[in-house]
């Protein structure tokens, strides 16, 4: 609330007997800021109560249980697209020539593979001076077709995994470009 404070009426005159007028008297006002900070804080508590805040996305990620555990997989049924330092997509199964194929492509190709060969199985290889935003958009389309895969109600969950980018990758890449041995 608010509250002005003044004083009961003056007994001296506005001018003294000398003739000079003095300075008016000036009334203090005081403002109780107490309810509007008390308001304040509801309307801060009443937003933070009914706020709905967005769970994080986050991506399942199944780990095998020791580093010396390796899972086989045939070669025909290892789809592996590589991103090369221009941020190039390459894919190809078992040792075929790796192909080129542009981002927005990619999600196509992999529900054709994946139709053509059921327990397909997507390794991503990416090499270090490639773009980290190229391996984003690439395990976004992975993940469309993943839950693509799941509103078809398959009977197998879409499986893929990070390899590094290793000397024999660099080998197929100068393969693919025409520049390495057949």
């Amino acid at each position: 609330m608010a509250g002005v404070d003044v004083g009961g009426p003056s007994a001296r005159p506005a001018k003294s007997a000398t003739g000079i007028k003095r300075p008016k008297h000036r009334i203090g006002i005081r403002i109780d800021m107490t309810p509007m900070v008390d308001i304040a804080f509801l309307l801060l508590i009443f937003y933070m109560v009914t706020t709905i805040f967005s769970a994080p996305q986050a991506m399942e990620i199944s780990l095998p249980p020791s580093k010396e555990e390796t899972v086989p997989v045939a070669e025909s049924k290892l789809l592996t697209i590589r991103v090369d330092a221009d941020n190039s997509i390459w894919w190809n199964i078992s040792r075929d020539v790796p192909k080129p194929i542009p981002l927005d492509s990619l999600r196509g190709l992999i529900l054709d593979q994946n139709k053509k060969e059921p327990r397909l199985v997507t390794l991503l290889k990416i090499e270090k001076e490639a773009k980290y935003n190229t391996m984003v958009n690439i395990i976004d389309e992975i993940q469309v077709v993943e839950r693509y895969f799941k509103q078809a109600d398959f009977t197998y969950s879409y499986r893929f995994s990070l390899a590094p980018f290793s000397e024999f990758d660099v080998q197929e890449m100068l393969r693919a470009k025409g520049g390495g041995t057949e």
